[in-house]
């Protein structure tokens, strides 16, 4: 089942009747995220894709501050971080593994005749919006290339 808006507020409202702050905190900061890019254009709801592309950088984000506080040596913080990114992730799609990613991009390589990265990422792009991590899909597309 896809995330949507108004299954964030439903999730907020189980967590906060089975006290969950975690999960509490998580949605509410995506809530958050969701109204500022609502004021932002202007609209009442929010698309799939949008919704998509905040999920994506919350996690992102969560996945910075997770490394820079492993690095300083902040346990506790790491701890936490570790926490929040497995309730984010737990809302983003499937991700897509090497193998099958690997599979995919052979096809769209096999489809298009692309010989260059940027054809085939864009491609890759339409068909698994945000069911890959972006870092490994470029990695795999190389490796598929030469």
């Amino acid at each position: 089942m896809a995330v949507t808006e108004a299954s964030l507020r439903d999730e907020l409202k189980t967590a906060m009747r089975a006290k969950d702050q975690l999960r509490t905190r998580v949605v509410r900061n995506l809530l958050a995220a969701i109204k500022n890019k609502n004021i932002e254009t202007g609209a009442e709801s929010i698309s799939e894709s949008d919704l998509l592309a905040i999920l994506k950088r919350e996690t992102k984000q969560c996945r910075e501050t997770l490394d820079a506080a492993r690095d300083a040596g902040r346990d506790e913080m790491a701890a936490d971080h570790v926490d929040v990114l497995a309730v984010l992730e737990g809302y983003l799609p499937k991700q897509l593994s090497e193998d099958e990613l690997e599979t995919a991009i052979k096809a769209i390589v096999a489809e298009t005749g692309a010989d260059s990265i940027g054809p085939v990422m864009k491609e890759l792009g339409q068909r698994h919006a945000g069911g890959y991590d972006g870092k490994l899909a470029s990695k795999v597309v190389a490796r598929v290339l030469n």
